[in-house]
């Protein structure tokens, strides 16, 4: 068999995990849910992250005015109709083996997909914006207006006292892989694929790896709350940001508050520890191989006088001239253990 018409086989054969395997996931997190709580949608209902998720989230949702997460919602009776359809048909242009066709069938998946992320967006919308005017509590913003919850499409955000995180799950990349490999049969149709092929395939295949790196996110100074005492971090010398293996990000305002944060949730999947370097303002550095001091004369923002340096030099440098206690990561985890 071709190897263009493999290729086209597995696109379209890769639908067949949506129909068993979640599409996206909502996260939301906060002191009071240690665990987090959450729900993962499949292309033919919601199902809770853990045991009664959907219930904790829909009373929440009752006191803020905002609606129940409904059981069944139109778009359940009509997803997997469209993807049973588009696996039938790349299965149908894989046997008859025309490249036209391999290219049809992501133009009609990414007619799809754009369907379906605008639809989840608008479910969104109404779901955060909706609200029932006799709610028993009432949020308002700096200008009195009320407030909204609706969640980022994609990435996180937070909402009053969460941090609402909105990303795909395996059965979203699944569709990817299917359309990144519908785009490889059509170049593989003919014996040598033409440069500009080449040059529209591989940035799709950049986007969809990059789509799954876990890596840090940028800290917006004067916007960003800490995510453990919810002060506004401001203090580009002193803030740190958690990253986990599934790309959850947690910004701070403290080194302090990052470490006590980590203790207290116990999070064992952490992929970075970021600190801010005291002599490079805005710039983070592996907590792991940063040099840290303790000194009065260095005030941090929850008053634990805690500073990072990325260089050994920077922080003796600076313990010359102030003074104070000089420790590693080690010794930083279990001074502030001892503190607590």
């Amino acid at each position: 068999m071709k190897r263009s018409k493999i290729y086209m086989l597995l696109a379209a054969v890769l639908l067949g995990g949506l129909f068993v395997l979640p599409l996206w996931n909502i996260t939301l997190e906060a002191p009071q849910y240690p665990d987090s709580i959450g729900m993962n949608i499949y292309i033919n209902k919601f199902v809770g992250a853990n045991d009664n998720d959907i219930k904790n989230i829909n009373i929440m949702n009752h006191y803020v005015g905002m609606k129940a997460i409904p059981e069944v919602i139109p778009e359940f009776s009509i997803f997997p109709y469209a993807i049973g359809s588009l696996l039938v048909l790349g299965l149908v242009f894989a046997f008859v083996g025309k490249r036209k066709l391999y290219l049809l069938w992501f133009v009609l998946m990414m007619a799809f997909a754009t369907v379906a992320m605008y639809d989840f967006y608008a479910w969104e919308y109404d779901y955060g914006h909706d609200l029932n005017q006799n709610a028993p509590i009432k949020f308002t913003d700096d200008e009195g207006n009320p407030m909204s919850y609706q969640p980022p499409l994609i990435g996180a955000k937070t909402i009053l006292n969460f941090r609402a995180i909105s990303m795909p799950r395996i059965g979203a990349y699944l569709m990817a892989a299917g359309m990144v490999l519908s785009l490889m049969a059509f170049a593989q149709g003919k014996k040598e694929i033409k440069p500009a092929t080449v040059f529209f395939i591989l940035p799709l295949l950049g986007l969809l790896a990059s789509s799954c790196e876990v890596k840090p996110e940028p800290i917006h100074y004067s916007q960003d709350a800490c995510d453990f005492c919810r002060m506004t971090i401001v203090d580009q010398q002193h803030a740190a940001q958690l990253v986990t293996i599934k790309g959850r990000n947690y910004k701070y305002d403290a080194i302090e508050c990052m470490v006590q944060d980590y203790l207290q949730w116990d999070r064992p999947d952490v992929k970075y520890f970021l600190v801010a370097d005291y002599a490079s303002p805005g710039q983070l550095t592996d907590a792991h191989q940063a040099s840290y001091l303790i000194s009065e004369a260095i005030p941090s923002p929850m008053g634990a006088h805690l500073t990072a340096f990325a260089t050994e030099d920077d922080r003796t440098e600076t313990h010359d001239s102030v003074g104070g206690k000089s420790l590693d990561w080690p010794q930083l985890i279990q001074e502030i253990k001892n503190t607590n």
